[in-house]
């Protein structure tokens, strides 16, 4: 049987972070209901699909009242084939979720929570926007696990306002501190249209220093790698076997479903959206009217690109089967230019990236668009 992922986006939140940029809404508790509705009405079009990871983003899941937890956990397990060993993951946030909602979350049949901390530091956080405390974030990890949850993840930036190398660092020994079985480290992108843009445009901030943040992102990883986590991903480190199933589908360009407001789907030549728009989502006008038909060239290209943000890169022999020819035949100038520049390796029928292509894997990456 093939499997399939299944993500489901819940747009709402308490208070909107501002360095946010995702399609996500305060004060909209009134539609909450509205808006499971619309989503089990979705998912009846995927009835009898199979999937093995689902993952229920947002957003702020976690601020979905008990019922409507319980209610959306249902409609999944009703509508979609789930493998024996699915991953199913929910994100949450430091202060949003009760005995009850976790009682919730783990009879439903969810197995892995992803908690957005961001830092272990206060007046980091609130600069952020950030609504929840350091003591905050830490107990909700430590309820998460006493509740009976084993798979524990969470979310940590760098390069954040008012941040510095010690508190970051004092951020990452916090985090590895709780039971966590991978945690992901991302840099602070500054994105148009936020709050935190306007604060940076108006000096309330200082641009991060681009040294600084290369500094602590190499940081991260010996510091982590030697807490023994391993290191999967560019921005992602988890204990053996607790990588993100679920997001390792997107890097190896794998089908997935998207359900909800915003959502996109990925069949292996065709991608497609849902609309942005909650009223009309909720009306039941799912689907954006976005088909993007993928060439030979998009693929190729995706597949490079997704894979090689993966530390074990890609593989030849995948690459084969996949598109019909020879990973060296196709690019074979770029591999031997950037394995001179010391940025790539190809060994045990893989090509990677090397500590040093990881500090500039951007640029790499764009050595094979097609």
């Amino acid at each position: 049987m093939g499997y399939t992922g299944l993500y489901i986006h819940i747009p709402f939140c308490v208070k909107k972070c501002d360095y946010c940029d995702f399609v996500s809404f305060s004060g909209r508790e009134h539609e909450f209901e509205a808006y499971i509705g619309a989503l089990e009405r979705e998912l009846s079009l995927y009835a009898g699909a199979a999937a093995d990871t689902v993952f229920i983003g947002g957003g702020t899941p976690s601020v979905l009242p008990t019922a409507l937890i319980s209610r959306l956990c249902r409609c999944v397990r009703d509508r979609i084939e789930l493998a024996a060993d699915t991953e199913w993951s929910i994100e949450v946030n430091p202060g949003t979720v009760s005995e009850e909602k976790i009682d919730a979350m783990l009879e439903g049949g969810i197995n892995r929570v992803s908690v957005g901390v961001q830092s272990f530091c206060d007046k980091e956080l609130r600069a952020a926007g950030r609504i929840h405390s350091a003591q905050t974030a830490y107990d909700t990890v430590l309820k998460l696990h006493e509740a009976g949850f084993d798979n524990i993840s969470i979310d940590l930036m760098e390069s954040l306002p008012l941040q510095t190398p010690e508190s970051f660092k004092k951020t990452l020994e916090t985090a590895v501190s709780l039971p966590l079985r991978h945690i992901s480290v991302y840099s602070l992108i500054i994105e148009d249209g936020t709050p935190l843009k306007e604060k940076y445009e108006n000096g309330v901030y200082r641009e991060p220093d681009e040294d600084t943040d290369r500094e602590l992102y190499r940081y991260t990883a010996e510091f982590l790698c030697s807490r023994g986590l391993e290191r999967y991903e560019i921005s992602n480190y988890a204990q053996p076997g607790f990588g993100s199933r679920h997001n390792v589908r997107y890097w190896e360009c794998l089908p997935y479903i998207g359900a909800g407001l915003a959502a996109h789907s990925y069949t292996g030549s065709v991608r497609y959206s849902n609309t942005s728009e909650l009223e009309e989502y909720i009306k039941g006008n799912y689907r954006s009217g976005e088909i993007e038909q993928l060439s030979e060239n998009d693929r190729i290209s995706e597949f490079m690109m997704l894979g090689l943000r993966m530390i074990k890169g890609v593989s030849f022999e995948e690459f084969g089967r996949r598109f019909g020819c020879d990973l060296r035949a196709m690019f074979g100038r770029e591999l031997e230019r950037l394995e001179g520049l010391g940025l790539i390796v190809t060994d045990g029928g893989r090509c990677r990236l090397t500590e040093r292509g990881l500090d500039v894997a951007n640029s790499v990456m764009c050595e094979f668009m097609l």
